[in-house]
């Protein structure tokens, strides 16, 4: 099982890596916490402890590790649980210059999820897998509390059907959405940027009159440790994503910008997706498989995610409690 994380939770105005940030339930779970729980009710199914790697990037390294000591690993195997860096790439302003994080220090920023493959490669988390014997390997954002990182139906279809590779997919209610899509691109698994969706593109179905182009990524994907060989020298693209960073300008001063003044570049697992033939797709339910935490406040803020996750144990027949954000009352199912 791998899990990535963002560097710090400053979208949800919150000060450290994004991964510790709680969810407001009754007692307060981390989101690490609440994905390890999954593990430990897979750990109790099958009598089996499913070793847990953890990307984090440079500036959160240290705070993850630490975290976990002070949470004593949320009483899962210390042994089991592994931690390796993505690497960094400098920023840059909107005329191409490099900008300062200090007067004397170039600012960075992690270079996306794409980049598990070589770090697993060169951390040596790679060859760790293989001594271990395993031979598939779920991948998810962290940040998804209905993130099922164990899932006997999902690896036993890819197993069946005969792919080395396979994603589950939210279906795209409203065609218009400013929402990427699964699609083919020369004849292989590709993602379609909303960008390039057209209302043509969008209605679009097959023979059986199922929709062609609706199918979302959710960040839950399976790779066969085959797949990841494969993958680990593969030099995938950069993609730019125009964010809002402080800089130290000419005069040495810390600005704050009010808007998106500069670039950082990312890999995406999803560009992996073209060096393969084919791929499983498997939609899921988002109300069940998907409640991200993303930003403060929307589809996917803290409540959302809360709302979903209480609802879905509830259908599970497990008591979940918690305080409103607001009205401070309390509900207990």
């Amino acid at each position: 099982m791998y899990q990535w994380q963002e560097a710090n939770g400053t979208r949800l105005g919150f000060n450290g890596p994004k991964a510790t940030f709680e969810l407001n339930l009754v007692p307060k779970k981390s989101l690490f916490e609440i994905l390890c729980d999954n593990l430990k009710m897979a750990q109790e199914k099958y009598q089996i402890t499913i070793p847990w790697y953890i990307m984090t990037s440079f500036e959160n390294r240290k705070a993850t590790e630490a975290f976990f000591e002070e949470k004593k690993y949320f009483g899962y195997p210390k042994e089991a649980i592994f931690f390796f860096e993505q690497e960094r790439l400098p920023i840059i302003d909107t005329k191409g210059k490099i900008i300062l994080d200090r007067k004397d220090t170039i600012k960075e920023a992690s270079n996306g999820n794409g980049d598990v493959f070589r770090a697993l490669k060169e951390s040596g988390m790679l060859d760790d897998m293989k001594q271990k014997n395993i031979e598939w390997i779920s991948l998810g954002g962290i940040d998804n509390v209905l993130l099922k990182l164990v899932d006997s139906l999902f690896i036993g279809m890819t197993v069946e059907t005969g792919n080395e590779i396979a994603s589950k997919s939210a279906f795209k209610e409203l065609p218009f959405d400013p929402i990427s899509v699964f699609c083919k691109k020369d004849g292989r698994p590709a993602i379609l940027s909303y960008e390039n969706i057209t209302p043509e593109i969008s209605e679009a179905k097959d023979e059986n009159g199922n929709y062609l182009y609706r199918e979302v990524n959710i960040l839950a994907h399976m790779f066969s440790i085959m797949a990841l060989e494969k993958i680990q020298n593969s030099a995938l693209p950069y993609h730019r994503a125009y964010k809002k960073n402080t800089f130290i300008n000419y005069e040495g001063v810390k600005e704050v910008p009010t808007k998106p003044n500069s670039f950082k570049f990312e890999k995406y697992i999803f560009d992996a997706f073209s060096q393969f033939d084919t791929m499983l797709l498997l939609r899921v339910d988002e109300n069940e498989e998907f409640a991200p935490i993303k930003d403060f406040i929307g589809i996917y803020s803290p409540e959302t995610a809360r709302e979903k996750y209480v609802k879905y144990w509830a259908k599970q027949g497990k008591e979940v409690r918690y305080e409103g954000d607001i009205s401070h009352w309390r509900h207990q199912l």
